[in-house]
């Protein structure tokens, strides 16, 4: 029959889903005004993840490699015996080094990761923030 469901119950009329989105409008508005606007006026905007990414992430990403560190002495007199005995401990931490690398080249990209799905969250959020008013303005 028309209004009913296959499985035999009946549709709630038109009215009774109009009252139900007005209290499901209504309880989003209380839960957002409960957000402390501190929260959501800090949400990450695009630029933010550039201002990151050359940041604090993108020093991760620069100084992943250890074994890429330059060897240098800024003692003149002894500057051929401090970088021969730097370059021989390098050679003999190389195995340490290269897995170190490794682990800070991972670091990195998940820290990137991460923080573009943060920024694709924050612009969801603010796009169903700007639905739920786009509802309540309408239902008034």
């Amino acid at each position: 029959m028309h209004g009913e469901r296959a499985d035999g119950v009946r549709a709630p009329s038109d009215v009774a889903a109009g009252v139900t989105r007005q209290l499901i409008v209504a309880r989003l508005l209380d839960a957002a005004a409960d957000v402390p606007r501190q929260n959501t006026a800090e949400l990450m905007l695009p630029f933010d993840v550039e201002r990151w990414l050359e940041g604090d992430v993108g020093h991760l990403h620069r100084a992943a490699d250890l074994t890429a560190v330059p060897i240098a002495s800024h003692r003149p007199l002894a500057r051929r015996a401090v970088v021969t005995v730097k370059r021989t401990a390098r050679r003999l931490l190389f195995p340490i080094l290269d897995v170190q690398s490794g682990m800070n080249a991972a670091n990195a990209r998940v820290v990137t990761f991460l923080l573009e799905h943060v920024a694709a969250q924050a612009r969801c959020i603010e796009e169903l923030q700007r639905q739920v008013k786009e509802l309540a303005e309408r239902d008034r």
